[in-house]
C-alpha cells in the first residue's frame, strides 16, 4: 500500500482529492474478497466524483460480498510532480493499493480529449500502455462510457471494452474473472480473454485484426478468433425500476463540480437531434415510475445529507409524470430545506413554470440550447424549436423574475452559412430587447455559448466533414462583429482542441501511435484549456506520418467502411442515411417516444422497448396545485421571536480530515445534522442557512481535539438524544466528545476565546541541541519579526507578542515536538506554522517546517475550555 507523506499532501493543490474517507465509502478487507476492480475516470478528483455513471457501478459491484470496488482519478498535474520525483506509484483512494495490483482497472471514456489522460495513468500506475505488452500477473484494462462506440484510436491500449450499459455486465464480467482464477487461470491472460467472446456486449480488440486498401483506406477488422462476433452490441437496461442504482451515493469531503444529490428520472432520449450521439446510443427512451422516484429521492436525502438535487436525464423536461413528481417532491421535503433543479430545460412555459416553482426565491438563471440560429438550420438538425418557442419561454421567464438566460448554439454543423452565424447574435438580441419590452427597462443579461460541432459516430452526421480550424476561427469572428450589445456576453470554445476531437471521434487504430507520441511529448489534461498544447498534437501526427484532416475535414461515402461499425448501439444504417436525407430537405422527423416509431432499428434489435407513462399520466387529468409559498421573513422584522434551544460542542478534526478546508469541514457537519433527523434550525432571509457556526478556523493540514461548533433547534429535543444522533452521522476523523445546552445569553465563540495550544511533531535533522538552542533564542528574542503572505498581500507581523508562553521543546526518539501557546486577540494571532518557520529560517532549528505535523490541544477563555462557560 501506499503511504503518502505530510509534505507531499502539503505542498499540492487540493490535497483531499487524494486522502478517500468520504461518507459512504466502502472499504474491504482483500483477503475476504475475490476480485478488485478500480473504476476510473481520467480527469481530476471534482470532475470524476461527479459521474453518475461511476457511482452506480461503484455500488452495484460493492453490494457483491467477492468483489471490491476503489476508485482512482487524475492526480493534478502539482501531484503528479510530486508522485513521479519521489516514485509514488498510483494508487486507490479506498485502500491505498497500487493499480497495477488490481484485477481490474477500468476506465470511464466520456469524450475523446481524456484519452492522453489514460496513457498518464497507466505510466503512474507502472503498468506497460500496450495491451500486447503486459504480463500475466497485470490487471485487465477496460473501457467503458459514451466513447466505446468508436474505440479504434485507443483500442491497442486496452485489453476489452464494456459496450452499453454497464450495470449487469460488470457483475458478469466480474464473476467471470472469480470462476477463472478458482480454476487455475486456465490459458492465462488470453484465457479469461476467450470466455469474454461469448458475452454479449464485450469488445475484445486483441482478436480482431484492422485492414486496409492498398490507397490506405480503412476496409475492415478481420476476426482472429472463431468466438469473434462481427458486431458487438450495446448491453442495454430493459426495466429502469429493476435497474440497479445509487442507494448510497459517496458523500465528498471537498467541493466537486455536481456537489448534489442525482436523481435519474430515465434513460435515453427520442427528440431525434441529428448532431446527438447521445440521443441514438441511450435509446429507447425508458421511464422510472414516479412512485420508486418518490422512494430514491428520500433515500438519498436520508443516506447524504444533501440538501439540493439533481433531477437528471438526457432531456428531464420530457419525463412524462414531472409536473406530478416535482409538486410531490417539494410536498414530500416541504420542511427540510431540500431543493430541486432541472440541469436541463424544454423551450416553453411548461418548464418555466416548473423552474419558477423549484427556485420561488433565488432567479439564478436560466439555460436553454437553441443550437442554430436560424429556423433552417435548426430544421436541418431536426430541433424541433422555433423562435416564437424561444420568445415565449423567456417571455414567461422574465414576467416571473428571471434576468439572466444562457443560449447554447453549436457553430458548423451541416449546410450552415454566414447567414446562420449572424442569425445567432440577432437571436440574442431578440432576447435581450424582449426583456426591455416586458419590464419596460434594460437589465437583462444574456450569455451566448457556441461550441464547435464535431461529427460522431452513429449519428446521421457521422458522414459529415468537419471544418477547418481557419473557417471556425473565421465564423467566430463574424459571430463577435455582430454581437454590439453590452447585455451579450459571448463565450466559445478552443477551435483547435475540437478539430484534434474530430480526428479521434472518427479515427482507426493508426491513431493509436499518435496518442502515444503526444503523450509522450507532454500531452495531458487536453480538455482543460490553460493545458492543452496544441502543438504538441501536430507534431505527434507528423512525427506519425498521419494527416489528421483526412479523419477530420474528410467527407465519408456513403458505402466506406468504417471502423466504428464493430461496437453498435444498435442502429440501422438505413435510418442514419435515412435522416442525413431528410436533413438535406430540412425536414423535420417526429419525436418516436410518443408519437409513429421512425424506424431507426434499435428496439428490435435489442430486444427492448420504449417505456412512457404520457398516456397514463394523461388519464389522471392531474391538476397543478397551488404549493404553499416558502416564509421569507426580515430577520429585522420586529415580529414574534422563535423559540430556539442552542448547543455548543466540543468536537475534533482528526487525522482523516487533516487535509478538509475549513469550509469543507463545516459541510462535513451540515450534512451530518441533514441525516441526523434533528429538528435543525435556519436563518430566516432569503437564502436560508442552516444556524450552525464555529470558533477559530484551522489552517489546512492542521488536526484539532479542541474545536467548538455551536447549533440551534426548532425543538426541545433531550441532550443524550441530540448527541447519539449526531454522533451517529459523523465519518471518521470527527468525534463528538462533549455537548451542552446553552441556556444564558453568551457572547460568540471567537469574542471568547484568548488562547489555542498547539503541539507540533516533525522529524529532527542533527543534534538535539542545535533545536534547544534554536527555542532558546527565540525566545529570549525581545522581537521576532515575520513576513506573512497571502494570495492577495504581504504584512510583516510581530510573532512574539502573540506568544501566550514560551515555546516548550522534547524530544522521542528522532521525532521533535514543540508546544506552541498563542494568544488570540483583537488585533489578531499567528499560526503556530509560522512561529515553527521563523525558528528555522532566522534560528536554524535543524528540521524542516513542512514536515510539522500540527495538533490543536486546546481552545481557551481565561483558561477554560470554550464548553465549560455555557
Amino acid at each position: 500500500m501506499v503511504q503518502l507523506n505530510h509534505e507531499v499532501l502539503q505542498s499540492v493543490l487540493k490535497p483531499s482529492r487524494y486522502t478517500g474517507g468520504e461518507w459512504n465509502a466502502v472499504v474491504k478487507d482483500w483477503d475476504k474478497v475475490d476480485c478488485t476492480f478500480a473504476l476510473a475516470l481520467p480527469d481530476v478528483y471534482e470532475v470524476g466524483m461527479s459521474n453518475l455513471g461511476l457511482a452506480i457501478l461503484y455500488e452495484i459491484l460493492n453490494r457483491e460480498s467477492d468483489i471490491a470496488a476503489e476508485r482512482v482519478y487524475a492526480p493534478w498535474t502539482d501531484m503528479e510532480a510530486e508522485m513521479r520525483s519521489r516514485n509514488i506509484p498510483l494508487f486507490s483512494l479506498e485502500t491505498k493499493h497500487e493499480l497495477s495490483q488490481f484485477d481490474f482497472f477500468g476506465f470511464s471514456l466520456q469524450y475523446e480529449m481524456i484519452y492522453s489522460n489514460v496513457l498518464n495513468m497507466l505510466d503512474l500506475a507502472g503498468i506497460p500502455l500496450w495491451a500486447k505488452e503486459r504480463g500475466e500477473d497485470m490487471p485487465f484494462i477496460v473501457g467503458g462510457g459514451p466513447c466505446v462506440y468508436n474505440v479504434e484510436p485507443i483500442a491497442d491500449f486496452f485489453d476489452f471494452f464494456i459496450v452499453g450499459e454497464g450495470e449487469e455486465v460488470i457483475v458478469e464480467v466480474s464473476k467471470a474473472l472469480i470462476q477463472w482464477k478458482k480454476a487455475g487461470r486456465p490459458g492465462g491472460r488470453r484465457g479469461f480473454l476467450e470466455r469474454l467472446l461469448t458475452m454479449d456486449g464485450i469488445y475484445v480488440p486483441s482478436f480482431y485484426e484492422p485492414k486496409y486498401t492498398a490507397d490506405g483506406h480503412y476496409e475492415k477488422l478481420e476476426p482472429l478468433h472463431a468466438n469473434a462476433k462481427s458486431v458487438i452490441y450495446k448491453r442495454v437496461c430493459k426495466n429502469m425500476d429493476e435497474a440497479m442504482s445509487v442507494e448510497h451515493p459517496l458523500v465528498p469531503s471537498m467541493d466537486i463540480v455536481h456537489n448534489r444529490a442525482m436523481l435519474e428520472l430515465f434513460r435515453g432520449c427520442s427528440r431525434g437531434c441529428r448532431f446527438c450521439q447521445a440521443g441514438i446510443c441511450y435509446r429507447p427512451a425508458r421511464e422510472r415510475t414516479e412512485e420508486n422516484l418518490k422512494q430514491m429521492a428520500r433515500g438519498l436525502v436520508d443516506s447524504t445529507g444533501y440538501n439540493e438535487m439533481s433531477l437528471t436525464s438526457l432531456s428531464s423536461a420530457d419525463y412524462s409524470c414531472l409536473g406530478r413528481l416535482v409538486d410531490d417532491l417539494m410536498l414530500d421535503f416541504k420542511d427540510e430545506e431540500v431543493s430541486f433543479s432541472l440541469p436541463s430545460l424544454r423551450i416553453d412555459s411548461f418548464s418555466i413554470d416548473l423552474a419558477h416553482k423549484m427556485q420561488q426565491v433565488r432567479k439564478s438563471g436560466l439555460t436553454f440550447a437553441p443550437e442554430a440560429g436560424t429556423q433552417r438550420l435548426r430544421d436541418v438538425i431536426n430541433k424541433g424549436v422555433t423562435e416564437e418557442n424561444l420568445m415565449n419561454a423567456c417571455a414567461s421567464a422574465f414576467k416571473q423574475g428571471w434576468k439572466q438566460v444562457k443560449l447554447y448554439f453549436m457553430m458548423g454543423l451541416p449546410t450552415e452559412t454566414d447567414e446562420d452565424v449572424i442569425g445567432i447574435a440577432k437571436l440574442a438580441k431578440k432576447v435581450v430587447d424582449l426583456y426591455t419590452e416586458i419590464k419596460g427597462k434594460r437589465g437583462c443579461k444574456v450569455t451566448v455559448s457556441v461550441s464547435c460541432f464535431v461529427p460522431k459516430p452513429y449519428t446521421p452526421f457521422q458522414w459529415f466533414g468537419q471544418l477547418p480550424i481557419e473557417e471556425f476561427q473565421r465564423r467566430q469572428e463574424l459571430l463577435k462583429e455582430h454581437i454590439t450589445d453590452r447585455a451579450i456576453t459571448f463565450n466559445y470554445h478552443d477551435a483547435r482542441l475540437s478539430v484534434i476531437e474530430g480526428v479521434f471521434a472518427r479515427g482507426d487504430r493508426r491513431l493509436s501511435q499518435v496518442l502515444y507520441q503526444a503523450w509522450q511529448d507532454g500531452a495531458k489534461f487536453d480538455g482543460w484549456t490553460d493545458l492543452y498544447k496544441h502543438e504538441v498534437w501536430i507534431e505527434a501526427m507528423e512525427k506519425c506520418g498521419i494527416d489528421g484532416k483526412y479523419y477530420s475535414q474528410r467527407t465519408r461515402d456513403f458505402n466506406e467502411a468504417l471502423p466504428w461499425d464493430i461496437t453498435s448501439p444498435g442502429v440501422n444504417k438505413d435510418f442514419l442515411l435515412r435522416e442525413w436525407q431528410k436533413a438535406m430537405q430540412e425536414a423535420l422527423t417526429e419525436d418516436c417516444r410518443r408519437g409513429k416509431c421512425s424506424a431507426c432499428g434499435i428496439c428490435p434489435n435489442l430486444g427492448v422497448h420504449v417505456m412512457d407513462y404520457a398516456k397514463e399520466e394523461a388519464a389522471r387529468n392531474y391538476q397543478s396545485p397551488e404549493l404553499p409559498a416558502k416564509v421569507h421573513r426580515d430577520p429585522k422584522d420586529s415580529g414574534r421571536p422563535r423559540t430556539l434551544y442552542k448547543y455548543r460542542a466540543e468536537i475534533t478534526k482528526g487525522e482523516d480530515l487533516r487535509y478538509v478546508s475549513h469550509l469543507d469541514y463545516a459541510n462535513i457537519f451540515i450534512r451530518a445534522f441533514k441525516r441526523s433527523g434533528l429538528p435543525m434550525a435556519y436563518s430566516e432571509g432569503f437564502n436560508h442557512h442552516m444556524k450552525v457556526s464555529f470558533a477559530s478556523a484551522l489552517s489546512l493540514g492542521v488536526t484539532s481535539v479542541a474545536e467548538y461548533m455551536e447549533f440551534e433547534l426548532l425543538k426541545p429535543v433531550c441532550q443524550p438524544e441530540v448527541f447519539d444522533k449526531l454522533k451517529a452521522q459523523l465519518p471518521p476523523g470527527v468525534e463528538l466528545k462533549e455537548l451542552r445546552e446553552v441556556k444564558t445569553k453568551q457572547k460568540a465563540m471567537m469574542a471568547q476565546a484568548d488562547e489555542a495550544k498547539y503541539a507540533a511533531y516533525m522529524p529532527l535533522y542533527g543534534d538535539f541541541a542545535l533545536a534547544e538552542a534554536a527555542v532558546k533564542k527565540y525566545n529570549e528574542a525581545g522581537e521576532v519579526n515575520y513576513q506573512r503572505v497571502t494570495p492577495k498581500k504581504k504584512r510583516d507581523i510581530e510573532l512574539k507578542k502573540y506568544m501566550k508562553q514560551p515555546v516548550a521543546i522534547s524530544c522521542e526518539g528522532n521525532e521533535l515536538i514543540l508546544a506552541i501557546d498563542i494568544a488570540i486577540t483583537d488585533s489578531g494571532s499567528v499560526k503556530p506554522s509560522e512561529v515553527i518557520a521563523a525558528l528555522v529560517e532566522q534560528f536554524e532549528m535543524p528540521v524542516k517546517a513542512t514536515e510539522a505535523k500540527i495538533v490543536r490541544t486546546a481552545m481557551l477563555s481565561n483558561g477554560k475550555r470554550l464548553v465549560e462557560l455555557v
